[in-house]
């Protein structure tokens, strides 16, 4: 026990509570140095500070505790230059997402909604699971793999599944062939036209609701996936409309 700090003056000299201090113990990220095996009272060396330091900084700067685990076995700048890249990334994305609930408060879109009747369509198609970030990239390579600048009618995405920051869909890319091998049933959908900045997530969930919204308020069900129908785009100049079956 020579040269030890107990807990209590190890929790002082590094600003973290006893309890901090036995979370990061059982986690590895900074096990005591010795423990006591009658009285299970822990002590820790006084080299053991800077660590506690770097899980302190690190913890304020937001990660969790299996990345600061990570880092502390490999620990450099390079890999801190990497997280303030992707703080940064995030701050700006969590910005946008604020600025969309402030927009969504003060001054609420409006959105046509409309029905047609649509006949059954043949289509090939691509799925994958992917997230919001990986969303625009799969959707244009599918649409090109699958030669939907050929196709006579516009390209369409089925979302089998939320597709956000932390759900993956999955997502079905298809294009309309005469031969195809899936069919897209006929019937009636509800739909709304968007253009421009309306189609980058996350405004786009307003045209989502809008259309569900009517649906709900007219008395309708959706009868399967909602669609993403690409009269333009993606891109730069995108217009879609977005449509729910309804049963």
């Amino acid at each position: 026990m020579e040269n030890l700090l107990a807990i209590g003056e190890f929790a002082s000299a590094s600003r973290l509570s006893q309890k901090a201090l036995r979370l990061y113990g059982e986690n590895d990220l900074l096990p005591p140095a010795w423990v006591d095996p009658e009285s299970g009272y822990r002590y820790y060396r006084a080299e053991q500070l800077q660590t506690a330091t770097l899980i302190a900084l690190l913890r304020r700067a937001g990660l969790p505790l299996a990345e600061i685990r990570a880092f502390l076995r490999d620990p450099s700048p390079a890999r801190v230059d990497a997280y303030e890249r992707a703080a940064a990334d995030e701050l700006v994305e969590r910005r946008q997402m604020l600025r969309h609930v402030k927009r969504i408060l003060e001054e609420e879109p409006m959105y046509d909604v409309v029905t047609k009747t649509v006949s059954e369509a043949p289509y090939v198609s691509r799925t994958k699971r992917v997230f919001v970030s990986e969303l625009e990239p799969f959707i244009l390579d599918t649409f090109e793999e699958l030669g939907r600048d050929g196709a006579r009618e516009p390209g369409f995405v089925l979302y089998h599944g939320p597709v956000n920051n932390d759900e993956d869909g999955p997502v079905e890319v298809c294009v309309p062939v005469p031969d195809g091998d899936k069919r897209l049933p006929s019937g009636e959908v509800a739909y709304t036209e968007i253009k421009g900045d309306q189609c980058k997530f996350p405004q786009i969930l307003g045209a989502y609701e809008a259309v569900y919204r009517w649906a709900k308020e007219h008395g309708r069900e959706a009868s399967g996936p909602a669609r993403e129908i690409y009269l333009l785009g993606p891109g730069e100049d995108e217009q879609l409309h977005i449509a729910v079956p309804l049963a």
